[in-house]
């Protein structure tokens, strides 16, 4: 094992923040779980959450280059996943203006970048005007305008949804400067004030907390030549870019919710008792825990390669992020969904030890439709399928690119904001990558023993040598067979990151496990090529267990459901509310 690996010294700060607030188990802290629940009953911010972690949180997406205090995504990813295990409204509270910030840092002038990042950093946010009611996801077809005038340009129109549009003390509007296509759009910055002056309606409550929907609508107002953020006609352009850092961030809040979800699940199986046993002991309940641990890891196996690869493979990002927000919306999703059948009733409740689950629940259902809806993403996903049929490798490819990605402890370049694409050239690096690893990994898992493993690697096998002749064969669009394919595409793509993972960290512990130890790659390979192949089984007996002897001693000493397991402040036991369940 490498030195220091089990101790993850790249995710040091997130470590840190997590003790610095406490243990979240205890009532009387404010930044714990009973505080989220209360916070939720009386519809209130996390204020005194936000005050406390925000410092850490406000420019962490920011590249320190730019003046923020990025320095490797998947570590930001761990810092916010630290606070958002609390309250997933923490997001909303702090980093909730990433999606306009992140354009202006793309496209805007030093001017603009300099403005923005100094007032994200003082607390400040910025709201996104991106859609119309009348139109949703067909971005294409949205109408508010922005009319050149002198020294300017005069907008009108509507725009709705607007995340922190209750609040924004900014505005980063793409409103359209031509007639048809991508290009007939441009984005422009507006100030606090010509922000408030169009805002329209009331704050729109959603199941999270803190988001503040509002709309805005323009009559003419005149906002200053200035205002234009990068080259008239790629405001689309940019925002499309700019998602593509936004849908990898937002994993963070799936997997929080996902992991307290889980937490407070394993708390109940193992402080409560059902037909004179221990309500952990009985296999059915066994087998629903260990399968929302395989879908909790497999996601945070998908999210790391993709917050990674934006540093070492930003190009990559048009289809990994994309990815990345299909599996962990719905992987975490259906965790949730099994932590709340071993819960039962206590998991709607709002009240007791276990109230948080249903406030989070609740907020991972927002995380959803936030950015991108389901429909659009898997759109993304379609518009790849021409390049990775022809499968032609780019001629500059850097062949260590993906062994430096998927290597958790190794360094990463600056992530360079101005590489991303829309779409990349030659194959998925993931998937192409799969029939060479697969072929060492299952002659190392067969000389180790684990031939349910093994087996495991040859069902991936098979799924991307599926997917890969489906894309080949494929002839015309059909928009629905388009969209299942994407999302069969989707939990292959999600297999071979974790394959990939296990292999360049074989000397590492992962999941708090000996290096190598194959139990977490059957799990999450067995779950995912099921979801490929359309069969959202839970995992077989074997593989339940197997994954249980790695899950269980995490929670008992309280550490993160994570590849890289980081310690969490040490837990208080969850007092039983009676002798059965």
């Amino acid at each position: 094992m490498t030195a220091g690996a089990d101790r993850w010294p790249r995710y040091a700060a997130a470590t840190a923040l997590e003790q610095e607030l406490g243990d979240p188990r205890d009532a009387r802290n404010p930044f714990g779980f009973a505080a989220a629940a209360g916070r939720d009953a009386a519809d209130a911010r996390p204020h005194a959450l936000a005050a406390q972690a925000g410092p850490r949180l406000r420019t962490a997406f920011v590249p320190a280059a730019l003046g923020g205090t990025l320095e490797a995504l998947d570590a930001t990813l761990m810092l916010v996943r630290t606070a958002a295990r609390r309250d997933a409204a923490i997001m909303p509270a702090t980093m909730f203006g990433i999606t306009a910030a992140t354009c202006v840092l793309i496209a805007g002038s030093p001017r603009q970048r300099e403005h923005v990042v100094r007032l994200l950093d003082e607390g400040g946010s910025l709201g996104f005007a991106l859609s119309e009611a009348d139109h949703g996801s067909d971005l294409l077809a949205n109408e508010t305008r922005a009319e050149p005038v002198p020294g300017g340009y005069a907008l009108t129109g509507e725009k709705w949804l607007v995340g922190l549009g209750g609040r924004c003390d900014g505005l980063l509007v793409v409103a359209r400067t031509g007639g048809r296509g991508p290009a007939a759009f441009s984005a422009l910055l507006l100030d606090g004030e010509q922000a408030a002056a169009a805002r329209r309606g009331t704050r729109r409550p959603t199941g999270m907390r803190g988001a503040d929907l509002a709309g805005f609508r323009f009559d003419g107002l005149t906002v200053p030549r200035s205002a234009l953020v990068g080259e008239t006609g790629r405001g689309l352009e940019t925002a499309m870019k700019a998602m593509q850092v936004v849908r990898t961030m937002s994993t963070a809040a799936g997997l929080a919710c996902a992991d307290t979800g889980l937490r407070l699940a394993l708390d109940f199986a193992a402080a409560h008792r059902a037909a004179g046993r221990e309500v952990l002991a009985h296999p059915g309940t066994r087998r629903e825990l260990a399968t929302a641990a395989a879908l909790l890891l497999a996601g945070d196996a998908v999210a790391l390669t993709a917050a990674r690869g934006l540093h070492v493979l930003p190009a990559a990002q048009s289809l990994w992020s994309s990815v990345a927000k299909k599996v962990l919306t719905d992987a975490c999703e259906e965790a949730l969904a099994r932590c709340a059948d071993v819960l039962g009733s206590r998991g709607v409740l709002r009240d007791g030890p276990y109230a948080a689950f249903d406030t989070l629940r609740r907020d991972n259902a927002v995380v959803r439709h936030i950015d991108t809806s389901p429909t659009a993403n898997l759109r993304l996903v379609v518009a790849h399928f021409a390049r990775l049929a022809a499968a032609r490798p780019a001629a500059d490819a850097d062949p260590g690119a993906l062994a430096r990605t998927c290597t958790l402890d190794a360094p990463l370049p600056e992530p360079r904001l101005d590489r991303l694409e829309l779409s990349d050239r030659g194959p998925d690096p993931v998937l192409d990558a799969v029939p060479a690893v697969a072929a060492g990994a299952r002659e190392v898992l067969e000389k180790a023993g684990e031939l349910r493993a093994a087996r495991a690697v040859t069902r991936l096998e098979r799924a991307v040598s599926w997917s890969g002749h489906a894309l080949r064969t494929r002839r015309g669009a059909d928009p629905l067979r388009d969209q299942d394919l994407a999302a069969r595409l989707c939990w292959v793509h999600a297999a071979a990151s974790c394959l990939l993972l296990w292999w360049h960290n074989r000397d590492r512990r992962l999941c708090g496990a000996p290096g190598g130890d194959p139990a977490w790659l059957t799990a999450v390979l067995t779950v995912l090529t099921a979801r490929a192949a359309g069969r959202p089984a839970p995992l077989p007996g074997e593989d339940a267990e197997a994954l249980l002897a790695t899950v269980l001693p995490l929670h008992e000493a309280d550490r993160l459901f994570s590849l890289a397991a980081l310690p969490l402040a040490h837990g208080k036991p969850v007092p039983a509310e009676g002798a059965s369940a």
